[in-house]
């Protein structure tokens, strides 16, 4: 039977003074990294090692001091829009998300929302991080979005038992099969959201739990007819039955709702620009495709959003998708660079 994918990654077979360079151009995918000046001249490794357990990703992750950015620019132009988990084996972390400046040690369970910035520093670490597509947690766990920079504690028993599962998939992965992974993917979500509700409960949350539930739900509803040009404030109250105040005062942390539906077809075109799936449509019809009629609007607004024009973001697939295919015939002495290709699939 088929195993699920697998990957590893290390800088062990690259020249000591490059594997610093190789390692932030790698992860780079995800982070902006960068040494504290007192380690810039101490010997340097990173090695990571990833599965794909259908639409999750597991990745564990060992490496020395750095810091470890998503800055706001690259959040609005890198399309990554994921929830993940990073359990820390040893080591630690200054985990800091706006305002919000925690000190996390071995057994805490950070949250990240990948679209959104951070900015932490890692002592020398071995840590193993869940990465989970937006629309898939949602359904599991509606508040997910709310916990970004916030942690699951060691102390709270089902934290323990989510982290026990989460290493005991990654033990077992070289053995799962691509039949077993949708069945343990369910589990897995399963037991993150009662480890949520449960951290949640001791934080008295529920009422932003009820009133992010309803948030969740109207924002699937908008992913699932972005494409419908009756997408308006009056129809999605309609289909929720609400009154047009009450569907404003719940979507009120998106910032206006129609906002939030131009940025979600914006998102969508970033994504179909950077698929070779689509490369037979011009920029312009897929503009018209999600719901830009006149070309010079769709461009101004696509570079105000991701600080480029749509032309150069399906440059920079092209240059992505090439990148990879190069990557995967490279000889044996060169990384593993696969999990790369599958952080961009689960943002696609």
């Amino acid at each position: 039977m088929e195993l699920i994918p697998h990957t590893q990654f290390s800088t062990d077979m690259v020249p000591e003074e490059h594997r610093f360079d190789v390692w932030r151009d790698s992860i780079s995918v995800l982070f902006d990294i960068e040494q504290q000046k007192q380690d810039l001249k101490r010997p340097f490794d990173a090695h990571l090692d990833a599965f794909m357990l259908d639409q999750v990703m597991l990745a564990r992750t060992r490496s020395e001091a750095a810091y470890y950015r998503r800055k706001a620019k690259d959040t609005r132009s890198d399309g990554i829009d994921m929830i993940m988990l990073q359990l820390f084996i040893k080591g630690e972390v200054e985990f800091c998300a706006g305002r919000s400046i925690t000190q996390l040690q071995a057994g805490d369970i950070a949250v990240y929302d990948l679209s959104k910035p951070t900015n932490n520093f890692n002592t020398s670490f071995d840590n193993l991080s869940v990465l989970f597509p937006r629309e898939l947690i949602d359904e599991y766990v509606p508040s997910a979005t709310n916990w970004h920079g916030q942690h699951l504690p060691r102390s709270n028993p089902m934290t323990n038992l989510l982290r026990s599962h989460i290493l005991s998939l990654y033990e077992f992965g070289p053995t799962i099969t691509i039949e077993a992974s949708p069945g343990l993917q369910r589990s897995l979500l399963n037991m993150t959201s009662t480890a949520f509700q449960a951290s949640a409960e001791n934080m008295h949350r529920s009422a932003e739990i009820v009133a992010a539930t309803q948030l969740q739900e109207i924002k699937k509803y908008i992913r699932q007819h972005l494409a419908d040009p009756n997408l308006t404030p009056d129809n999605i109250a309609k289909a929720f039955g609400l009154s047009r105040a009450h569907l404003y005062r719940i979507t009120d942390p998106l910032e206006g709702i129609m906002q939030y539906i131009r940025h979600q077809r914006l998102k969508r075109c970033w994504k179909e620009l950077q698929s070779p799936r689509q490369s037979h449509l011009s920029i312009t019809e897929l503009g018209f495709k999600w719901g830009y009629n006149d070309a010079g609007t769709f461009t101004r607004n696509f570079k105000k959003t991701f600080g480029m024009l749509p032309k150069d973001a399906r440059a920079l697939g092209a240059l992505n998708n090439h990148q990879a295919s190069a990557e995967s015939q490279a000889g044996n002495d060169a990384p593993d660079r696969g999990y790369e290709s599958w952080v961009r699939s689960l943002a696609d």
